[in-house]
């Protein structure tokens, strides 16, 4: 009798622990499914963000072109705005003030050569934008490649966020970007007035 008694518990416990076991299997599955709901969700929201920024864009890169007078295509207006939100989503830049330092670097002219040889939308040094695009992991076939849009938006990004980390200013990494971060450090650490011109044209025209 204390044998059968036994085995019957024996029994109770394994088929309790069967269950057990696959309703603590169904309550991961169900995690699993609740984690990857939320992953699509927030990838939705994500997506709609990018969407609504890049709405946002088009708008301001449209009107800055009509203050400046300036026409283009409409497949170049989108493609510039696409870069321009991609960049200010990649280097976490406000896209205002990406479009503010095109519109006075170039006027959106992607083709737009300095008399000092910058090239591009964000006027670019050919030095610096070939260690950029080092950094970057970009192709360089050559200085042809400052005047795609794409590329040279999001290189000019990217270098003006160096200088932004490099000063922690503002208006004193615009001036390094205008001037060369070298020549701002020099006049920092000889403590003289540093060249502020070109910053208050950019901040003039950054509304964020």
């Amino acid at each position: 009798m204390k044998f059968f008694i036994y085995t019957l518990i024996s029994i109770v416990m394994v088929v309790a622990g069967f269950v057990l076991g696959v309703d603590y299997q169904q309550h991961l599955e169900s995690l699993d499914q609740v984690q990857s709901l939320v992953q699509v969700q927030r990838a939705k929201i994500d997506e709609l963000r990018v969407e609504k920024l890049q709405l946002h864009t088009g708008i301001m890169l449209r009107d800055y072109l009509s203050e400046v007078r300036v026409r283009l295509p409409q497949e170049t207006m989108q493609d510039m705005s696409e870069s321009i939100t991609n960049a200010s989503v990649k280097f976490d830049v406000p896209p205002e003030m990406i479009l503010a330092i095109i519109r006075i670097e170039s006027t959106f002219d992607t083709a737009a050569v300095s008399n000092k040889g910058a090239i591009g939308l964000m006027q670019l040094m050919p030095a610096t934008a070939r260690q950029v695009a080092e950094e970057l992991r970009i192709d360089w076939p050559g200085v042809e490649i400052l005047e795609h849009p794409a590329t040279n938006i999001e290189m000019g990004t990217y270098y003006f966020t160096k200088l932004l980390a490099r000063f922690e200013n503002m208006a004193v990494a615009l001036a390094a970007y205008n001037h060369g971060p070298t020549r701002i450090s020099n006049l920092e650490q000889a403590e003289a007035e540093l060249p502020m011109g070109y910053s208050r044209k950019v901040l003039r025209h950054y509304n964020p």
